[in-house]
């Protein structure tokens, strides 16, 4: 003879919330880990000079409102211009009776003012998150 037994579990609002929403439930680990993903793809892609610009990168989890966020960020000042890329623009010196100083042709050559032809963008973060992201089974909207 079997002998059964059952078994009932009930969630409240309370123990639901800290499912989804506390610092160890599935949902905060699981953006919390493709979040990770996502700025460790980025630290990969990303354009080097200096280096100044890939490490800068840093990540944020958390919950507001009730809700679950997660994102990855580059905030030095001219990681959306290297991102976005840049139109045709005038450079002028940053101090007032400086100078602009670069080369051409083998040339030195000092000036107050040049049209500057605009670069490419690089949008290493989004590529980032649209390999890492959408293969974690998130949607991308664009806005």
């Amino acid at each position: 003879m079997g002998v059964r037994v059952n078994t009932r579990l009930d969630l409240f609002a309370g123990e639901m919330r800290q499912l989804l929403t506390g610092p160890v439930g599935p949902v905060l680990s699981f953006v919390r880990s493709v979040a990770r993903r996502v700025r460790t793809r980025a630290v990969l892609k990303c354009p080097v000079d200096t280096g100044r610009l890939r490490s800068a990168h840093r990540e944020e989890v958390g919950v507001r409102s009730g809700q679950v966020y997660g994102f990855v960020v580059n905030d030095t000042e001219y990681a959306a211009m290297v991102h976005g890329g840049t139109k045709p623009h005038p450079a002028r010196p940053r101090r007032p009776g400086g100078v602009l100083r670069f080369e051409t042709g083998g040339q030195v050559v000092f000036t107050t003012l040049v049209n500057h032809p605009g670069t490419r963008s690089q949008p290493w973060l989004r590529e980032a998150m649209e390999e890492v992201a959408v293969s974690a089974g998130f949607r991308i909207v664009r806005s």
